[in-house]
This record gives structure tokens, sequence and C-alpha cells, in this order.
């Protein structure tokens, strides 16, 4: 069994990780758009990214009202629920393409360096979701006990 207070601190440790710190960034410059490619306005962001930080926020909001209720949560809950959330957090932050080595001398291998790097996130983005709706259950089973 684990303290509340120490993985509620590790929940707000992965919340403030996955902040788009770009966002405040583009609030205090006059201009709103960033412009990542030269000569183009916008930088569009992953869509898993942008769900992930709600997502998450929900799950530490949901955590907080289950501290509430009960003083300690299993050791190995929040180990597996960690496990699954982490890697999506990084790669998140990451940018894969940056990470693989792209060979442009074949076209059959840079679409293959390609399609490893959307099998990566679309892994990790599993993952994510996976421990969140494990959290839900555990969140729903918990209070159904508590209650």
């Amino acid at each position: 069994m684990i303290k509340n207070k120490i993985v509620f601190g590790t929940f707000i440790i992965l919340l403030l990780i996955l902040f788009p710190y770009s966002i405040l960034l583009l609030i205090f410059h006059s201009d709103i758009l960033s412009s990542v490619i030269p000569g183009w306005n916008t930088t569009i962001y992953p869509i898993g990214a942008i769900i992930k930080l709600p997502v998450l926020s929900i799950t530490v909001y949901y955590f907080w009202k289950l501290s509430k209720i009960t003083k300690e949560i299993d050791l190995k809950k929040v180990i597996v629920y960690l496990l699954l959330t982490i890697p999506a957090v990084i790669i998140t932050k990451l940018n894969l393409f940056q990470l693989v080595n792209f060979g442009l001398t074949t076209p059959e291998n840079f679409e293959s360096q390609i399609i490893i790097v959307v099998i990566i996130n679309i892994i990790a983005n599993t993952l994510f979701f996976t421990g969140q709706i494990l959290f839900g259950f555990y969140y729903i089973k918990q209070t159904k006990k508590l209650t």
C-alpha cells in the first residue's frame, strides 16, 4: 500500500510534464501563431497530444476525489498505471522523427521508418488510454466498495 499524497504528487508531475508550455509562450508574445517550418504561420499539434492533457486532467481530478475516500492505494495498481501512462507522456514530448535515422537513398526505407514512428505512437497512445480506463474501473470499484 502506498499513501495517496505520493501518488497524487506523481499524477501532478505527469500532468505538468504533459502540459504544452508552448501555448504559454504564445500568449505572452504578440504573435498568437507559431512557426516551426519557415514560411508557415501555424503549428499543428498531434491529436494524441491534444487529447492526453484533458484526459489526464480528468484522471487527476478523480484521483483527488478518490483520495478523499481512501487513505492508501495498492502499490501494484499504481505501478501498472504508471507503466501504462509514462511512455505515452514521454513520447508526446519527444519528436520521434528526429530519433529515427531516415535514409533518403531508397523510398522503401523512408516509408518503413515513417511506419515505425506511427506504430510507436499508436502503441504509446493505446497504452495511455488503457491506463486511464483501468484507473476508471479501479475508481468505480473503490467508490462502490466504500459507499
